[in-house]
């Protein structure tokens, strides 16, 4: 007699061939399980994250301390220009003698490196570094002198400053003179320096936070796996199928 599928009645099922129980539930040896892969995988995007973000704040710590330093220089040189007596001065018969004491009590006042006063075609009358005055500045003065203020990153001698130049006019509206104030580079690398620890403690605390997370979500993700890796899970899988496909042969012959 046969059954259903031509197999003699009586006949024992097809046992699922190939791996036994107990080489499934052992892992494959050097196999990463799947937990630990998604923590490496969620660890490392993690990283990249906030890394970036972390350099994407210093250069926004570096722009807007740059900004304010434009800013801080702008308003100290145009109120230094502005200031009452100032072209009396300038037409006295020694104006250093006259502008270097108010140049440097405006300069701390205001908070920035230096004020220097200058004539149109730069040359200094006053000088946070005394050594600089009767020296002729360097850079492209050109829009000052045509009655134009303006902010620039200066580089060169005697040092690389965040610098504003702003036209002084007597009563007739003519330049006859010039006040440059500025905040040196060197200083506005200290002030971001200043802000790296904030910076860095913040990035080092999301840091924790998101490794912790992602090793909560693999030590859940493990417990629901058993620690298995992919090439264990594939075989189980296959087991099971091995194991379905010959329970419903058997229930196909005893029927």
């Amino acid at each position: 007699m046969t059954g259903r599928l031509g197999r003699p009645r009586g006949s024992p099922p097809r046992q699922p061939s190939g791996r036994a129980p107990g080489l499934l539930a052992r892992r494959s040896r050097g196999a990463r399980s799947v937990a630990g892969q998604v923590f490496a995988l969620m660890a490392v995007i993690v990283v990249l994250l906030i890394t970036a973000a972390a350099l994407a704040l210093v250069f926004q710590e570096r722009y807007g301390t740059q900004r304010d330093a434009r800013h801080r220089s702008l308003a100290a040189a145009e109120a230094f220009a502005h200031a009452p007596g100032l072209p009396a001065a300038l037409k006295s018969a020694n104006p250093t003698a006259e502008l270097q004491p108010l140049a440097e009590a405006a300069r701390q006042a205001a908070g920035v490196d230096f004020i220097a006063v200058m004539t149109p075609d730069g040359l200094r009358y006053t000088d946070s570094r005394p050594e600089l005055i009767g020296k002729r500045a360097t850079g492209d003065l050109s829009r000052a002198v045509a009655g134009h203020p303006f902010t620039e990153v200066f580089k060169g001698s005697p040092s690389d400053a965040v610098r504003a130049v702003v036209p002084v006019r007597d009563a007739h509206g003519k330049v006859i003179g010039l006040v440059g104030t500025g905040i040196e580079i060197d200083t506005v690398s200290h002030t971001v320096a200043g802000q790296l620890p904030l910076l860095l403690g913040a990035a080092a605390g999301a840091l924790l936070l998101g490794t912790g997370g992602a090793a909560l979500v693999s030590r859940r993700l493990s417990r629901q796996t058993r620690g298995l890796g992919a090439t264990d899970m594939a075989r189980m899988n296959e087991h099971h199928e091995a194991v379905l496909h010959a329970v419903r042969e058997g229930v196909l012959i005893i029927g």
